[in-house]
């Protein structure tokens, strides 16, 4: 099966996706609003230059919407999730309780800058975990902008992983690679990514010398989430950041009592004062315990376990109604065939994301039965999330769709072999910058994946190299492009106060971004070509 590959082939293919990037860093549109345009752009490419007729138009488009709904799915329970747990207070009584477990500053960096926005990505993501650790950090005395920062830079690593999954859900479906092969491998590539970004959190506070001084519990702690992370996904990959996140917490705690540091010029734990905004009608914190703001993250580590454990209860979920459609074979007017086979499947019921809404009612109960559940929350919990996730549900359903037009048109292909017949074997080192690139233009590792995941691997497959290695490396660089991502940076600048210091954030984390994308990049090339050939 082979193309006509021309200057003019490639630059069509290419055009969605520059579209894309010259309207929402030449005109700042919103992914909602540019990837509308892209999904234009590429059907009637597709249509016109690669002679995709309306049956591959048709199909490729019903194919991604499976596709986002399976994405979508995961990324509003986890909205719920939050939703939830905020609503009872329940993330500020886990936020004072963590900045209870050290007073030593820079432990107060890996604590709120690094462990906790993990936690929190893994639990909820776009956002979130800036929008909660930046008010607790600027609480605590620390400037505004590393306030904001340090948890850019501190949760990038595990995005991946986070949001029960679903940036690796989306890599390891439009690669079409076996998810217990690849899980393993991402997570080397995000773990690694773990410990620098620990390194460049601390780092950004305090520079080298404070490195120096520390860097004894910066390496024991990161290499211990690092470490969780990869034998939890070698489990269960929904849980491969919120278990990382709590063992860092977890960790954090244990060194600053065994070796009882104190840093000079701290501040006192005494002296802080929760930012983060409050429900109206929530009562006071002392009412719900530390267990009780916990109990949805312990149901849903629970359910998960069950789930997994017991076969005959997976079976029955997995037994329930499940999206799924099959495909005969179809091809384009230039040879393109795509051959018979199902959209990814979504069972309604076994789902990760029906999993997190089991444990976001578990909560609502537990809330309730404590008298922390104000009337009227469950109104309130669904608005929130349909607020937060309608721009992200636009973005996400558009650009799934445009990839698939783009891999069963034969566009994907087009791109990648122009690439690797320029580059060859020197554009592996360039296979992360080109997931943070993703990640930049769409404020998602999730949207990153899909528009450069299928790209990154046929490229891997053209060069006769690893596509593990190369979807690895893709998502682990979508992933660090969240410390840059302008979506991300304005949500933690709004919460903040300081709308227009966008410049001044970015300025911080860009530095540490591109410098991490190059280990990594470098970090593949020889695994592609030395190591793991």
């Amino acid at each position: 099966m082979q193309l006509p590959i021309s200057f003019v082939n490639w630059i069509m293919a290419i055009l969605p996706v520059l579209i894309i990037l010259f309207l929402m860093l030449g005109f700042k549109w919103s992914a909602s609003r540019a990837g509308p345009t892209g999904w234009l752009a590429a059907f009637f490419i597709a249509q016109w230059i690669f002679k995709a007729n309306y049956r591959v138009l048709a199909f490729s488009n019903t194919k991604g919407l499976v596709m986002a709904l399976y994405v979508l799915y995961i990324i509003w329970g986890a909205l719920f999730v939050y939703h939830v747990v905020n609503q009872a207070g329940g993330i500020r009584v886990i936020s004072n309780t963590i900045t209870e477990l050290t007073s030593n500053r820079v432990l107060q960096i890996i604590m709120i800058g690094v462990a906790f926005p993990t936690f929190l990505q893994g639990a909820a993501g776009f956002g979130v975990p800036v929008a909660v650790s930046a008010p607790i950090l600027a609480g605590l005395g620390f400037s505004p902008v590393i306030s904001i920062a340090v948890p850019l830079i501190g949760h990038s690593w595990a995005v991946t992983f986070g949001d029960m999954g679903a940036a690796y859900a989306t890599i390891q479906k439009v690669s079409g690679l076996n998810s217990a092969q690849l899980a393993p491998w991402a997570a080397v590539y995000t773990g690694t990514a773990g410990v620098f970004c620990t390194l460049f959190a601390v780092h950004c506070y305090g520079g080298f010398k404070t490195i120096r001084k520390n860097w004894q519990g910066i390496i024991l702690i990161s290499l211990c989430m690092s470490a969780t992370q990869f034998l939890v996904s070698m489990w269960e990959v929904s849980l491969a950041t919120i278990i990382p996140g709590i063992a860092g917490m977890i960790a954090t705690a244990v060194y600053s009592r065994l070796t009882m540091v104190r840093a000079s010029g701290q501040t006192s734990v005494k002296d802080f004062r929760p930012i983060p905004d409050i429900p109206d009608g929530v009562p006071d914190k002392s009412k719900i315990s530390f267990n009780q703001a916990f109990s949805v993250y312990y149901s849903l580590i629970a359910i998960i376990a069950l789930v997994e454990f017991i076969k005959p209860v997976k079976a029955f979920l997995l037994s329930l109604p499940t999206v799924m459609l099959e495909f005969g074979e179809y091809s384009t007017g230039l040879g393109w065939v795509t051959k018979p086979g199902a959209s990814v499947a979504v069972p309604l019921f076994g789902h990760t994301g029906a999993l997190l809404i089991y444990a976001g009612v578990t909560g609502i109960i537990v809330f309730s039965r404590a008298r922390v559940w104000p009337k009227g929350s469950i109104g309130t919990v669904m608005k929130n999330v349909i607020k937060s996730g309608l721009g992200s549900a636009v973005a996400t359903t558009s650009m799934v769709m445009m990839a698939f037009m783009m891999v069963e048109s034969g566009m994907i292909f087009t791109l990648a072999k122009g690439v690797a017949g320029i580059m060859g074997i020197i554009y592996p080192v360039f296979m992360p910058l080109v997931g943070v690139l993703g990640a930049f233009i769409t404020g998602s590792n999730i949207n990153s994946n899909v528009m450069f995941g299928a790209f990154q691997v046929q490229i891997a497959q053209l060069l006769g190299v690893s596509s593990l290695i190369s979807a690895a490396a893709q998502t682990a660089g979508g992933s660090i492009g969240s410390m840059i991502a302008p979506a991300k940076v304005i949500i933690a600048t709004s919460t903040m106060g300081l709308n227009g210091s966008e410049g001044k954030v970015i300025a911080r984390t860009l530095k540490y971004c591109i410098a991490l994308a190059i280990i990594l990049g470098a970090m593949a090339w020889l695994m592609l070509f030395f190591l793991a050939h």
